[in-house]
């Protein structure tokens, strides 16, 4: 493997220079044995040198980066924060940078890692040259990726939760005045109880993950579907029409009062909903969570109606 000039050691006894070739020895064995992704760069970005282990990282061989660039192997959406950073370095504006991006591999995939890389100045016979240091954080992603799902998602149902609605929401809503026209969908079940009490929660929770996968039927890809708890849901649906928040909701009840098939048992069910709309928020000062709670009123109205309906029969 073919390395750039070692800088001189410092220490000019005799003693220093004769272990001066050990040392290179040791500090080249270092280098090609690492556990993690190692490599000199020049200051504009140019692969001089890596070890195996980069290699591997990437699915080439080694010797195969040599003159190629960092940016060669970096995911496009990371380009342009890997560009500044070895302009920074480059210029010399810092010496050290730590970063997250994301690598490809030679098969297509993607990589995860952390990147910290050194600037060392120029010596007399050496230029200045990056050093780079690339650990695999894939695992790590996953996992924090796995716990925001959890933090944001409803376990039963694998609805969006309320966290995630208001954070949409909040995204839709913008400052007020700029808000996107949308609609928000509040659904309650009629009814629900006797089932739990009837049948068991066992039962119970599969009547409420099929009228999940039932929701998700109904609505447009990009709605934001919520279990809210217990046995409310809401969709939230942005850039939308005055017809069409009440449309949805049509199609909601229709969803629910299909009958549910479960554990060889048929079981009825009804649902009360609201609708409300961005035209209900104030242009200037609206909470788009105001939604919400307009949704949440309105739909029991609607069960308190029914109720009354139902009394008269």
């Amino acid at each position: 493997m073919s390395r750039p000039d070692h800088p001189p050691l410092p220490g000019g006894d005799p003693a220093a220079r004769a272990a001066e070739p050990e040392l290179r020895r040791a500090l080249d064995s270092a280098f090609s044995n690492a556990p993690i992704g190692m490599a000199v760069l020049a200051p504009d970005g140019v692969i001089t040198v890596c070890n195996p282990a980069m290699g591997d990282l990437l699915g080439l061989p080694h010797d195969d980066l040599t003159g190629r660039t960092f940016f060669d192997v970096t995911h496009p959406d990371d380009l342009a924060e890997a560009q500044a950073n070895c302009g920074l370095m480059q210029h010399g504006e810092t010496r050290i940078l730590r970063h997250e991006c994301r690598f490809l591999r030679s098969d297509g995939s993607v990589v995860w890692v952390s990147v910290t890389t050194s600037r060392v100045e120029p010596t007399p016979g050496n230029p200045a040259h990056l050093i780079m240091h690339i650990e695999d954080i894939d695992e790590r992603k996953a996992l924090e990726s796995a716990l925001t799902h959890q933090a944001r998602h409803d376990p039963l149902t694998g609805l969006a939760n309320r966290t995630l609605l208001a954070e949409r929401l909040q995204q839709a809503g913008g400052n007020g005045r700029h808000s996107r026209p949308m609609c928000l969908i509040y659904l309650d079940l009629n009814g629900f109880k006797a089932v739990n009490d009837r049948y068991g929660h066992a039962t119970g929770d599969q009547v409420l993950t099929e009228l999940a996968h039932r929701i998700r039927g109904v609505v447009r890809p990009h709605d934001t579907a919520a279990r809210l708890g217990g046995d409310e849901f809401a969709v939230l649906c942005v850039d939308t029409e005055p017809h069409h928040g009440p449309l949805v909701a049509a199609r909601l009840r229709t969803a629910t009062s299909q009958p549910f098939e479960i554990g060889g048992h048929r079981i009825a069910l009804s649902a009360a909903v609201g609708v409300s709309t961005s035209a209900h928020l104030h242009p200037r000062d609206g909470n788009p969570e105001d939604l919400l709670h307009e949704a949440d009123q309105r739909m029991y109205e609607a069960k308190s109606a029914e109720r009354r309906s139902g009394a008269r029969r």
